[in-house]
């Protein structure tokens, strides 16, 4: 957008804002209407005079600030929108950066205070473009059947009456396994739905999945490793496919004699009928009829009879259940409303919700949300479990994983049902109120969760079916607003240093206050700067972990694949544990770090010194978030590189599948066997080999803030 289009789109809000109509301001002003619709709509630039007498005609506190603003030049961070709510921080930021700029080109900089220089330049910058960015991700996580679907539909109203006059979600909700894929929920012109389709390849091998299900099952049907779910698919693609490829299960009504005639498996017959695999694979995609799928978007018209979340509701359905011919199976689903989510159209926001998790916790499209500065993970719990066992799992995995965030970046919510609180007791007396039975158990959630400090900012009960959806709204948005206040305190934590550094320039050159507050940590930084000892654990714990507990379905599919499927990655699981390994060795070393530095923040005379220590800890901090997510593709790596080429023993994985029970005891000895060969030993080597080498780096970088000693 140009600058002119934007101050003219600016001024129009703010003469909105201020209930003035466009010609009731242009005669004010003894303009022509069509002469203030041009500078609305940016045709007609405007000189600094004619700003000052619009703005004198609107009056009011917001149009004067709005037009101090205009005179700012920018030349290192990004100029706001004239909307932004932090600009003059930004503005402020902004200032110390362009001084920076300044004293660093001068002749006489020694190198340490030229390297603290563009540090600082690169930080302000940095953290005023996290500020800048308005646009917020709220991912809903948690078991199958928690509730997530129905409260969010519940929040922004979302909701029609079913035939009995309930009301009742726009998403389906059900018992669990329900929502086909990822949800999103965002602002647009109106209502639609937007699909980001799976490859063809990628149905092709959910079909294929579906295939093996019906034609290889286990050795033993009765065996523990059968189970009652679909053997290599989900029960929602399990549900999508057979609708795609018109292959239900017909069930019939009983007679009147009581007697009923047996249901037909459609996708079974066709199975049998084929006879293997490869044959009911491209008899069902022939079916399916992809090439024709080629749809991506559907909108609710103007002219629609239907109300549009009637509308909505049934569109949903028919994409989420692959019954609508004109769409393939989607891999993510987008739902556009005309309103601004949470009723707030201050930030950008989307709400995502996410699959359930029945089985394994440790998935790449749940714990991603945890390393984005901008998304808030909302941990969903039944009443009955809180906090649920998946919870606490996806919690302790980022905790091991280094994530550092999580107090800031995530909430509990609670969904109970009616009466659920009612009937908690306490030393066997039962409690009076529901409130009575929400604080009883919130105490218990903290002590089960009480390294993540839950206070009432970040732990919620809600209802769906009986409370205020303004109570969730409003809990949401006091979490971003949380995030976003953490954000401008780094921000201004950084511009005091800067600005301090810029204003005592000469002193902060030569000043010994300044060499006896860096000594301690100079000299922490050259006795750990080497690494001593090997990790507890190993790349492959996570992944052995998840293959020990997961269903044998789950592992199976996983293993067709070649450890490629998103339910059980092989390759994110190394990932994780190559994170893990690196947590292990270096958190220890930031803690010990960031205690020297609280030593030497605690002693007054070094107050001068103090910016310094700051930005240390800082540099150190960063430093440790960039070595674990490098560390994290060396463990994708030993996946991509080693593991899925190795062809005989995915072959010898796949073969366990008919020999019985202890499938899954089998497939994680062969899982255990492979890191115990040379080429699997290499693993672990090739993460502390990474380790030692970005510690290194690190340690040398915040070294180089330090002045000679």
């Amino acid at each position: 957008m140009g600058r002119d289009i934007a101050i003219g789109k600016q001024l129009a809000l703010l003469r909105e804002r201020a209930n003035i109509r466009q010609h009731e301001l242009a005669k004010r002003l003894g303009w022509s209407t069509a002469m203030m619709s041009r500078i609305e709509s940016g045709e007609r630039a405007l000189s600094a005079e004619e700003l000052n007498t619009i703005a004198d005609a609107i009056g009011g506190d917001a149009v004067k600030a709005f037009i101090s603003r205009l005179p700012r030049q920018w030349s290192v961070i990004e100029e706001p929108s004239f909307d932004e709510p932090d600009s003059d921080l930004i503005w402020e930021a902004e200032l110390a950066a362009q001084a920076i700029r300044s004293l660093a080109a001068k002749p006489d900089i020694k190198p340490f205070f030229e390297r603290r220089l563009t540090r600082y330049e690169e930080e302000l910058r940095a953290s005023a473009l996290n500020l800048l960015d308005r646009r917020y991700r709220i991912a809903l996580a948690g078991s199958i059947a928690a509730g997530k679907s129905t409260a969010t539909c519940r929040a922004e109203g979302l909701e029609v009456p079913n035939p009995k006059g309930m009301p009742t979600p726009v998403l389906e909700a059900g018992r669990g396994g329900v929502t086909l894929c990822e949800v999103h929920l965002r602002r647009g012109p109106g209502y639609g739905i937007l699909i980001e389709p799976c490859t063809d390849e990628e149905v092709r091998q959910h079909v294929s999945d579906f295939a093996r299900g019906l034609l290889d099952p286990p050795a033993d049907e009765k065996s523990p490793e059968a189970g009652d779910a679909p053997q290599g698919v989900s029960r929602e693609i399990d549900r999508a496919l057979r609708n795609m490829a018109k292959l239900p299960r017909q069930h019939f009504p009983r007679q009147a004699d009581g007697s009923r005639q047996p249901s037909i498996d459609h996708a079974r017959v066709l199975a049998e009928k084929s006879g293997d695999i490869r044959a009911f694979t491209v008899e069902v995609l022939d079916l399916m009829q992809l090439h024709k799928r080629d749809r991506r978007d559907m909108w609710h018209r103007d002219d629609e009879e239907k109300d549009p979340l009637v509308w909505l509701q049934g569109a949903f359905r028919q994409v989420n259940n692959g019954l609508n011919q004109e769409f393939s199976l989607p891999k993510r689903i987008e739902i556009i409303v005309p309103n601004a989510p949470l009723g707030d159209d201050t930030y950008a926001v989307t709400l995502i919700d996410t699959q359930g998790i029945d089985d394994v916790a440790g998935r790449a499209d749940l714990e991603q949300h945890f390393d984005d500065a901008h998304t808030i993970v909302v941990l969903c719990t039944k009443f009955d479990e809180a906090p649920s066992i998946h919870i606490r799992n996806l919690l302790e995995r980022a905790r091991a994983a280094g994530v550092r965030t999580l107090e800031k970046q995530t909430a509990v919510l609670v969904l109970p049902r009616p009466e659920e609180a009612i009937q908690m007791t306490e030393s066997g007396v039962p409690v009076e109120t529901a409130q009575d039975g929400y604080d009883l158990k919130a105490d218990q959630i903290r002590l089960k969760l009480s390294w993540l400090r839950l206070d009432d900012r970040s732990l919620l009960f809600f209802n769906s079916s009986e409370e205020n959806p303004e109570h969730l709204r409003s809990f949401l948005r006091r979490r971003i607003e949380d995030l976003r206040e953490s954000h401008r305190v780094l921000l201004r934590q950084i511009l005091a240093g800067a600005v301090a550094l810029v204003d005592d320039f000469e002193r902060e050159q030569a000043d010994e206050a300044l060499r006896q507050a860096s000594r301690p940590l100079a000299v922490w930084l050259e006795n750990n700067a080497a690494l001593a000892g090997s990790p507890a654990s190993h790349v492959q714990d996570s992944l052995l972990s998840a293959t020990k507990t997961a269903h044998p379905a789950t592992i199976r599919a996983s293993v067709a694949r070649e450890g490629n499927w998103p339910r059980l990655s092989y390759g994110h699981h190394l990932s994780h544990g190559a994170r893990r390994m690196a947590t292990q060795i270096l958190e220890p070393k930031l803690h010990g770090f960031r205690e020297i530095a609280s030593n030497v923040l605690q002693r007054d005379e070094l107050a001068s010194g103090h910016h310094l220590v700051l930005q240390a800890i800082r540099a150190m901090e960063d430093g440790f978030d960039g070595l674990i997510r490098k560390v994290q593709l060396v463990g994708q790596s030993v996946y991509s590189d080693d593991l899925e080429a190795d062809a005989d023993f995915w072959r010898n994985c796949v073969r366990e599948w008919k020999r019985g029970s202890g499938y899954r005891d089998r497939v994680n000895r062969h899982n255990a066997g492979w890191f115990a060969t040379d080429v699997g030993k290499e693993a672990d080597a090739r993460v502390v080999d990474l380790i030692t080498e970005e510690w290194s780096r690190t340690v040398t970088a915040v070294a180089d803030l330090m002045p000679a000693n």
